[in-house]
């Protein structure tokens, strides 16, 4: 794609965009003349032929005419009004995926011609930091060199680049280290009113204060449920959790003005309490000026929600934070499993966008958190931002991404949406409104202490087809996209569905010859064992193409003993069925205790399970021991 203009500003944008961002646009060139204006004017793009006239405030702005001019192909001029002032995407490079600086300047392109205004990096400690060497360590952290070209980047397209970090919890990377010790109270938490807990967090406030442009920080400070609880009770005794958490935010956001930064945090602490069980999402009246003043004056709070359906339910929460300064942050479901959940991500933007429009929040944030690992590729959310992008002018639907999954994806909304099939099995064929995930359950559970495949289905074999033409329909896709890395997804998830496939298979043949003590049978579920650890070793190669094209090398390792272990449990399995079939051991245990209901997380059916992490679903035995303080 050539772009000609002679606007510099706008010359020296699109020409990054064209180095890093491949664009399947229909037309080769494109004429671009801009007309700058003041902010408040309206926003408006007019295209003849091959020639678009852009009249904008900003480059960002006018990356997101363009995006409009390319893709809204019934309409030859728009004018626009944005009903939220800003529009923010949050990247969570804190689970492992560490995303590489061509990875993360293709997604900062896709945002401008989103029509996105800044974007947050959460980092609780994968950032280089000025003499703490061992924070970070081993972690893929962004050097300051890398910090800086990627804040240059995002300047270049009128994009703000917001630190988005941790001073209070969520640091039990960090923690781990011998010189945090005296730092810690909990695993996760600082310990509050520490020498070395002040030091090191103004050595974080004053770095990004350094290194990036912006001056908005985000401090995080959210889910810190222990705090006050470990060794803080030890060494100071008890004090109610909320006056040392206002202890540590008026601190905090004196170092913010100290060195010219606007502070934000998280905000469920602070309405956590108004609830016998801390929990978030509850009742309270709207918070007063006198409650507000308790707070910081320079302070900002962000209310986050990915879990209500209803305008309603997001006008009631909002309501809760009374005359307080609210950014809204909702989410493009991309965490806790291998796919995107692009139903509910659909249906809580619409509900969330409108009820922001109405109640006046001027700021949405879409996160991108990536919980258990980080395994669904970034490559994946593009029709979730979309939307959200669409939304910020007015009413949308979720098929209106399509000319930009097009566009920026290289190819149409449904093969994007065809991903959460992994999800949208026989038994709950409908959209995955919960979010769960029956594909991650199957993929690392344990077929010899089975806990979820009879949960999840009471038709096998009818599942295992489900996935076995999931693999085919993947296999067909890949070879239709324009995007070199698209295919290289579906790839990834045609191997996953043939993983699928086969557990269900080798499964249902294991238990019922075992049941029998049928040593014909079981000797055709090793069988199915063996070719299951092959293709487990398939869909390993093809996540290393996939997590190496997105990500540094660092965090791959988790992934890796994840699936080796899949291929290596079966391979065990198939050993202990030949002892016992050679007379060498009497039974197998693990296939004698009779199977019992699922019992943990359940879906609103009762009996479904829902959503649970890695170590909840590989084992029901410990995994590793861990220390609660």
């Amino acid at each position: 794609m050539i772009f000609t203009t002679h606007d510099p500003k706008l010359k020296a944008a699109l020409a990054e965009v064209c180095r890093q961002m491949p664009l399947y646009a229909s037309e080769t060139s494109l004429q671009v003349t801009v007309h700058w204006q003041e902010s408040d004017a309206p926003l408006c793009w007019q295209r003849t032929g091959d020639t678009v006239t852009l009249a904008c405030a900003s480059v960002h702005d006018a990356l997101m005419l363009l995006g409009r001019a390319m893709t809204q192909r019934d309409k030859t001029t728009e004018k626009l009004i944005p009903r939220v002032a800003e529009l923010a995407a949050m990247l969570d490079v804190s689970r492992n995926s560490v995303y590489t600086l061509p990875m993360l300047k293709r997604f900062l392109c896709q945002l401008a011609f989103l029509g996105y205004t800044a974007c947050y990096l959460y980092m609780e400690d994968t950032y280089e930091l000025p003499g703490y060497p061992y924070f970070g360590y081993r972690r893929g952290r962004y050097s300051v060199a890398e910090q800086k070209e990627l804040d240059d980047f995002a300047c270049s397209l009128g994009i703000e680049l917001i630190p988005c970090i941790q001073t209070l919890a969520h640091l039990r990377t960090a923690i781990r280290w011998q010189y945090m010790q005296p730092m810690r109270d909990t695993v996760d938490n600082l310990m509050v009113g520490e020498p070395g807990t002040l030091a090191l967090v103004e050595a974080m406030i004053a770095h990004f204060s350094k290194t990036f442009r912006s001056r908005r920080i985000h401090l995080g400070m959210d889910e810190a449920v222990g705090l006050g609880t470990g060794r803080y009770r030890l060494y100071k005794g008890w004090r109610d959790h909320r006056e040392i958490l206002l202890e540590h935010l008026n601190t905090v956001c004196g170092l913010c003005d100290k060195y010219g930064l606007q502070p934000m945090i998280w905000d469920d602490m602070l309405f956590r309490d108004h609830t016998p069980l801390m929990e978030y999402y509850g009742d309270s009246a709207p918070v007063t000026e006198e409650e507000k003043a308790q707070y910081p004056a320079n302070l900002r709070f962000v209310y986050w929600d990915y879990y209500h359906d209803t305008q309603e339910d997001y006008e009631k929460q909002l309501r809760r934070r009374g005359c307080l300064d609210v950014t809204f942050a909702g989410g493009v479901w991309k965490w806790g499993g291998w796919a995107p959940c692009l139903s509910k991500s659909f249906q809580d933007a619409i509900a969330a966008t409108e009820a922001c429009c109405r109640m006046g929040v001027q700021e949405i944030l879409v996160t991108l958190w990536g919980d258990d690992g980080d395994e669904t590729p970034l490559a994946t959310v593009l029709p979730g931002l979309a939307l959200y992008g669409l939304l910020r002018f007015g009413s949308a639907v979720p098929a209106q991404t399509d000319p930009y999954c097009r566009l920026l994806g290289g190819a149409p909304v449904s093969v994007y949406e065809s991903m959460e099939q992994l999800d949208r099995i026989p038994d709950r064929p409908d959209a995955n409104l919960e979010a769960l995930i029956p594909h991650k359950l199957l993929l690392y559970g344990d077929m010899a202490s089975e806990l979820f495949l009879p949960a999840i289905t009471q038709d096998v074999p009818r599942l295992a087809a489900h996935y076995q033409e999931l693999a085919a329909q993947y296999e067909k896709t890949a070879n239709t996209v324009g995007d070199e890395h698209l295919q290289q997804i579906l790839k990834m998830y045609q191997a996953l569905a043939a993983v699928l496939a086969l557990r269900c298979r080798a499964a249902d043949r294991l238990h019922k010859a075992w049941q029998k003590r049928d040593c014909h049978g079981l000797r055709a579920a090793c069988e199915l064992l063996e070719q299951l650890a092959r293709e487990a070793e398939t869909l390993h190669t093809a996540t290393v193409a996939v997590w190496s094209r997105e990500c540094k090398g660092q965090g791959l390792e988790v992934l890796d003993l994840r699936l080796g272990g899949v291929s290596g449990r079966c391979r065990a399995l198939c050993q202990r069925l030949a002892l016992y079939m050679a007379g060498k051991l009497d039974t197998l245990t693990e296939l004698d205790e009779p199977y019992l209901p699922y019992s943990g997380l359940l879906a609103e059916d009762g009996r479904t399970p829902a959503r649970e992490a890695y170590g909840e679903i590989v084992t029901a035995n410990t995994l590793c021991h861990q220390f609660s303080i």
